[in-house]
């Protein structure tokens, strides 16, 4: 089964933000970052496809940043790269915390297993 975000045919067009592109000395509206909690209510495909699609944001992020310090510009928005990098930490943590939790739960299912055996 085959993931794609977007269409194969656009290639280095992915990492500018062209959507904007008419409106260059305007600031976009970004959304907010995730927060912990309802990433946590998130599946792990659903937490895998947002990091994807926060990677590929990233990239345009740091893409746009390059460019606008070639030409001393400043990038459209820079509250955008901290809500990405949030973001992106916020489900680094969920993903720690479930992985804790899974070994603890592992841990006491060898100790039960060890106990009725005995």
């Amino acid at each position: 089964r085959c993931f794609r975000s977007s269409a194969p045919r656009r290639g280095l067009e992915e990492f500018f933000d062209t959507m904007n592109q008419e409106t260059v000395n305007s600031n976009p509206i970004a959304g907010r970052a995730w927060e912990a909690a309802e990433l946590r209510r998130k599946s792990f495909t659903d937490l895998h496809k947002l990091w994807y699609v926060l990677y590929k944001e990233r990239n345009v992020l740091l893409t746009e940043s390059t460019r606008a310090r070639q030409y001393n510009m400043r990038i459209k928005n820079p509250k955008r790269k901290e809500s990405v990098r949030k973001s992106m930490g916020r489900i680094k943590q969920v993903l720690a915390e479930r992985r804790a939790a899974y070994r603890a739960a592992e841990a006491r299912a060898a100790e039960a297993r060890a106990a009725s055996r005995e």
